[in-house]
């Protein structure tokens, strides 16, 4: 022999594959690992570019593997014993050839593994099924390559290689082997990159097959990326495996739900569908470490999994890149970052913790790998989760771009990969060349299914000018108006006579309705006068919703999340979906057309019901006893009866003539089924055609444009929640930039409310005021135990981060303070108490003395009311005025302009007028303290039944009116030099009851309209 076998045995053996190698971990036995048990982990990856690989030219001669039988020639010949021997001679020759072939391959074993050699001229081997191919550039001298192919059949019967059975033992549930196993070995230097190749079996899903590799050493099979070339998955490795093989993937028996937590406390509803939970609140600093407080409402002992997510941001609209940034470019600041979110995790007994670091530069890609690859294997060595969530891919000129995000590595570092996918819904069309469907298609390649989960919103959608922004359900249905009504034979007093002919319409935009069968989502199209289309406004109904879930369906992905489940105005219908999603229950059947119902209903209840189409009148004789009915109207979608909205209604007066004029009923039913408006979209409202009305107390008083001054004076609102959208933009609108929000404290109390008021007044840049008030039958039994609690709440509540703090609510009357004890003096001791705590949290938090109710019924009521001013007295005279940044006041009575200071016809008490109540409370307090107003408001009925006989001095002001005056006292407040802050009474409640009517209060009214934004804007 010429060439010696040590010539031609490899250099070295080809070691057993190792998961950092390959790009991928070992697939856990269970895609839904139990709580507290991380699935498989992933290690670094190969390279990657964020596209898909390349694949390497081929060129040369594709070489057979050597052991393959070759052709035998036969010998001619003639006589009884020729065959005989022929016959033996081939049997022989078969025999000979078995041996040298898997199992037994006795070549291999007598003469050791023989390769096939790899040059310029030869850089690929081919077998039945795979590819294996080296670019000429990137081969290194004396590389061999070798393939054993075992059929799917006798690997399956545990045959063709000795680790068969446990390979076979080791295939986790959710994959099935649907291709033959190659076994692969190599000799010499290893090339930079390698590609292999495996056909897609003919029976095969191509968008269900995944590439994997066979990890002897450690006895698992390791997701290797992979991308679908047509008919076969091709993978670029930098390192080969022990084995390679084709598997289709299951879909999970119950897919995750995961519910972001921000502005909003988990509730029951929502925590049952859960599966992850993610509280929100926390960022990093420069230095590495965290900042912030988690938003509340979670459980870490319930039946899901909490994972805070680190953010960099609080509001989406304003992403803190830099620090970030400077993060990851610091080796020794990312250690820290490390050790400080897994401090996090472990302190706090969660079970793990998402990232969420947006828009970061592209020169960032190898930092922020490294970061989640080291935190992944901190957070893996405690036996905890790491998830990471990426913005979509960008698909630039046919391939995919991820800028800063490699998804193969992070995918490989990370338990979970949650792709956040927009709120477009024309994304979801099916097809292989729309959005979503190519780009998981492509991420299955990328990063194994099993982690992936898709990120959707559940509110509706507006579409407007090629912009899409979400939006509540109620809230687009807004545009089409609230009902009125026309009656051809109405009298001059709006009576309508019994047997007339009414008209009920809705006085919004002219619309269309429809339903888009490839997305199953209705949607209605506001038009313009010419009938082109204005916006459109996607439903985001539970069947709706349920399409999109479903995307997961055909890739066997992890599950959905939500970032905004929790925000008002999700439809009814959605958290059905969602839970009938994780069941596995079928999808309900596709809604089709929306509808108006109408009903009419009296003081005994309903008197007729119809439904008509969207733009289409109700038409009705009214024929009923005499009294006064309600035109009332309800938007829904035909075959889902979940799904409804209501509309405001319309009163309507219905009496027969008689000789002597009757009065009317003094029960009048609200023209709405329930005491609560449904809340319209803000409407700006001009004030250039505000007239005074005739009959009102006082006049109209103009604004003046400029005159609420700018500097320390500031000016906001009361609003039902801080993260309603409806109410901050009727406050953008005002030029408003305080919200407030009144928390009320019991014993055993926790901070989680006053964090979602933070967190959700800084996410739509507002600066916010807590008014804080207790229970007065706690602080009566606890005296001074009791205040002492409170106090130690506030300053809870203070390290929280918040601008200001009113320490309590109205003191000087018996609904907030115990009977008999009422006094400034008994309030001194609280205010003393709140201050210091409040201040030694954090001493930039302005600490608001607690408004007095404006009174004069202390004669009337003793022990239960205090005059305000002779509380102010008491208050002033214990040492008050060092324990506050700002003295509290409520004006919220008066039925005349702020300009006047006579002329109420109720009396001329100085509580009546704005100026009275200012000069009162200056003298008081000796200007010592400027004036913080926490309510000012005016009361008016219109557009609401008249006011209870409690509240029947507000009933003569007009709409008009309140908007003029609320400006004017912004201003006259801005000019005196005494105003600190101005609070509006309200923005936005909607509960109008005769015992409360707080609606009649608001700036925005039952139309959706908001006169006082436009008045406000105008006296800028």
């Amino acid at each position: 022999m010429t060439e010696s076998n040590s010539e031609r045995t490899p250099s070295r053996e080809m070691p057993a594959v190792r998961p950092e190698e390959l790009g991928e971990a070992p697939v856990p036995s269970d895609s839904t690992p139990p709580r507290g048990t991380p699935p498989a982990k992933s290690l670094p990856p190969a390279p990657s570019t964020g596209s898909l690989p390349p694949v390497l030219p081929y060129t040369g001669e594709m070489r057979p593997v050597t052991g393959e039988a070759r052709p035998v020639q036969q010998e001619t010949g003639c006589g009884c014993w020729l065959p005989l021997l022929v016959t033996l001679f081939v049997t022989a020759i078969l025999v000979v050839v078995a041996l040298f072939l898997p199992p037994i391959n006795l070549l291999d074993r007598l003469l050791g593994t023989q390769y096939v050699m790899l040059d310029a001229s030869g850089n690929g081997v081919q077998v039945e099924g795979m590819s294996f191919v080296v670019a000429p550039e990137a081969l290194t001298s004396e590389f061999g390559v070798q393939i054993n192919r075992v059929a799917l059949n006798e690997f399956t019967a545990g045959l063709g290689v000795a680790w068969a059975p446990a390979a076979l033992a080791a295939v986790p549930p959710n994959l099935a082997l649907q291709s033959a196993v190659y076994q692969v070995q190599t000799s010499g230097q290893t090339p930079e990159a390698i590609n292999i190749t495996l056909d897609i079996p003919a029976a095969g899903s191509p968008d269900l097959l995944d590439l994997y590799a066979w990890d002897t050493q450690r006895g698992v099979w390791v997701f290797v990326p992979s991308q679908d070339t047509g008919s076969a998955l091709t993978a670029t490795l930098t390192t080969l495996p022990d084995a390679v093989a084709l598997f289709q993937a299951l879909p999970p028996e119950q897919p995750a739900v995961l519910v972001a937590v921000d502005n909003t406390p988990l509730t029951r509803e929502v925590a049952e569908i859960a599966t992850i939970v993610t509280p929100a609140g926390v960022q990093p600093t420069v230095v590495g470490t965290l900042v912030g407080s988690l938003m509340g409402g979670f459980d870490v002992n319930a039946g899901y999994r909490v994972m805070p997510v680190v953010r960099n941001f609080a509001d989406p609209r304003a992403i803190d890149s830099q620090t970030v940034t400077a993060l990851l470019g610091n080796s020794t600041l990312r250690s820290e970052h490390v050790r400080q979110v897994t401090a996090l995790v472990v302190n706090g007994n969660f079970d793990g913790v998402f990232i969420d670091y947006r828009d970061l530069p592209a020169d960032q890609r190898d930092n922020f790998s490294a970061f989640i690859r080291d935190l992944g294997e901190n957070l893996d060595r405690a036996g905890l989760l790491l998830g990471v969530v990426l913005p979509p891919a960008q698909n630039v000129a046919g391939m995919w771009e991820t800028g800063a995000y490699d998804w193969r590595a992070l995918g490989a570092a990370a338990d979970f990969v949650y792709i956040d996918l927009g709120i477009d819904p024309n994304t979801f069309r099916p097809g292989q060349n729309q959005l979503v469907e190519a780009m998981l298609r492509w991420a299955v390649g990328e990063v194994a299914r099993h982690k992936l989960l898709i990120g959707l919103s559940a509110r509706s959608v507006r579409e407007a000018a090629g912009a899409f922004t979400p939006i509540g359900y109620d809230d687009a249905l807004s545009g089409l108006g609230n009902v009125t009504v026309d009656a051809a034979q109405q009298t001059d007093t709006g009576i309508v006579q019994p047997g007339t002919s009414i008209t009920a319409s809705l006085d919004g935009y002219e619309a269309a309705s429809g339903q888009d069968s490839e997305l199953q989502a209705p949607f209605i199209d506001y038009l313009n006068a010419d009938g082109s289309r204005l916006a459109r406004m996607w439903l985001t109904t539970g069947e709706a919703l349920r399409f999109r879930m479903d995307r997961t369906i055909p890739f066997a992905l992890a599950g959905v999340g939500f970032g905004d489940v929790l925000y008002n105005g999700v439809a009814e219908g959605v958290l059905q979906a969602i839970f009938n999603y994780k069941l596995g229950l079928p999808a309900a059947p596709t809604t089709t057309e929306v509808l108006l119902r109408w009903t009419i209903e009296g003081t005994n209840g309903v008197i007729g019901q119809a439904t008509t189409e969207l733009n289409q009148p109700l038409v009705a004789t009214v024929n009923a006893p005499d009294g006064n009915y309600a035109v009332n109207v309800d938007v829904v979608i035909q075959g889902s009866a979940d799904v409804e909205s209501a509309r405001s209604g319309a009163a309507v007066a219905v009496f027969a003539p008689t000789p002597t004029p009757t009065p009317l009923p003094t029960s009048t039913p609200t023209p709405t089924p329930t005491p609560t408006f449904t809340p319209a979209p803000i409407v700006a409202t001009s004030t250039s055609n505000v007239s005074a009305p005739s009959g009102g107390a006082g006049s109209v008083v103009g604004p003046v444009a400029g005159s609420i001054a700018v500097g320390t004076f500031e000016y906001g609102g009361h609003v039902t929640s801080a993260d309603s959208d409806r109410a901050a933009n009727a406050m953008r609108q005002a030029g408003m930039t305080w919200m407030k929000v009144q928390l009320r404290y019991g014993v055993g109390s926790d901070t989680s409310a006053a964090a979602a008021a933070i967190a959700g007044a800084r996410a739509r840049g507002f600066r916010i005021l807590l008014g804080t008030v207790g229970d007065p039958n706690e602080l009566a039994a606890g005296g001074g135990g009791y205040i002492a609690q409170y106090a130690g709440w506030l300053g809870q509540i203070a390290a929280l981060g918040p601008d200001a703090i009113e320490v309590w609510n109205e003191p000087n009357i018996v609904r907030e303070w115990p009977e008999g004890q009422i006094s400034g003096g008994a309030y001194f001791e609280m205010l003393r108490q709140g201050y210091q705590a409040i201040k030694g949290a954090n001493s930039s938090v302005i600490v608001i003395s607690a408004a007095p109710a404006p009174t004069g019924a202390e004669g009337a009521f003793p022990g239960r009311v205090v005059n305000d001013d002779n509380w102010i007295t008491q208050l002033v005279q214990a040492g008050g005025l060092n324990y506050m940044d700002c003295f509290g006041a409520h004006y919220n009575e008066g039925i005349v302009g702020p300009d006047q200071t006579t002329g109420d016809p109720r009396d001329n008490y100085y509580t009546r007028y704005f100026q009275g109540m200012l000069n009162t409370y200056w003298s008081l307090i000796g200007g010592a303290r400027p004036i913080c107003f926490t309510e000012l408001g005016y009361l008016t009925p219109e557009g609401y039944p008249p006011l209870g006989s409690f509240w029947a001095w507000g009933q003569n002001t007009t709409i008009a009116q309140q908007a003029s005056w609320l400006a004017r006292a912004a201003a006259l407040s801005s000019q005196s030099g005494r105003v600190r802050l101005m609070i509006v009474w309200n923005v936005d409640f909607t509960g109008y009851t005769d015992g409360d009517p707080q609606a009649g209060y608001a700036m925005i009214r039952a139309d959706g309209s908001c006169p006082a934004c436009a008045a406000f804007a105008s006296s800028r």
